[in-house]
């Protein structure tokens, strides 16, 4: 099924309210004004229903040297599910992607500020001014979030292989926000039984905002499309609890 671009919904929905045809979203002030409206019910969407469509796997963005066991979020990456580690022993030996589990930051901080600083296999870091901290002869066991999310803080990394932890051997699944530009070609990136509710939301508050209120017709349309799409998530949400009772749980954040 061809996939339809950020034009061709201008162009419906100017056909709709008897707007100028144009060949192109900057042709009017008006059909720049549409596809702006377009744009921000996509990511009201895509922010709002927890879309599986938009789950990919990832990698962790390393810090550095004085923070050896601290991670952060990629830019867009969030209700990151579970993280993978290489936890290779040697430089040399095949990657070994292994779970690293998620621990609440209470249980996590109260986990790491009990070991022994002095300890040879211990090394210290400050986070926020706040002294952390982490094994330096092995691999990751244990993560939680800090810093509104942003921050992943691991309880250990091994010294004898990297400074820090390293990105390339991170793997992280989660769900990644989409972006979407303002240009002629480009796609809204949602699943298909969600489409109708873009062009269903765009058109009532375009009509709304542009042309004295939505019409009858127009505001059926929309409902219309809010009911299908919080069925199929309903049901979409269904299928991923049978789908959780019979893998492993993660620890999800």
């Amino acid at each position: 099924m061809a996939k339809v671009t950020l034009l061709e919904i201008v162009q419906d929905i100017l056909s709709d309210a008897d707007g100028d045809e144009v060949n192109s979203i900057g042709d009017t002030v008006e059909s720049t004004q549409l596809a702006t409206i377009i744009k921000n019910e996509f990511f009201d969407i895509a922010d709002n229903m927890d879309l599986a469509h938009h789950t990919t796997v990832a990698q962790v963005d390393a810090t550095g040297a004085s923070t050896p066991s601290v991670m952060t979020r990629p830019e867009g990456f969030y209700d990151i599910q579970w993280i993978q580690y290489d936890k290779r022993t040697t430089a040399g030996a095949d990657p070994s992607f292994e779970i690293v589990t998620y621990l609440d930051p209470s249980s996590f901080v109260k986990m790491v500020t009990s070991l022994n600083a002095s300890d040879s296999i211990v090394d210290t870091q400050t986070i926020n001014g706040i002294t952390f901290n982490c094994y330096n002869d092995r691999a990751p066991t244990y993560y939680t979030f800090l810093d509104g999310y942003d921050s992943i803080i691991f309880d250990a990394y091994n010294s004898a292989l990297e400074t820090h932890l390293q990105q390339s051997k991170s793997m992280a699944y989660g769900t990644q926000r989409p972006t979407l530009t303002v240009a002629d070609a480009s796609v809204p990136d949602l699943p298909q039984n969600l489409m109708q509710l873009l062009k269903n939301r765009a058109r009532a508050m375009y009509f709304d905002l542009y042309k004295d209120g939505t019409t009858k017709e127009v505001d059926k349309r929309q409902r219309n499309s809010e009911v299908r799409s919080q069925r199929q998530r309903h049901i979409a949400a269904k299928n991923r609890r049978g789908d959780q009772r019979r893998t492993p749980d993660y620890g999800r954040k």
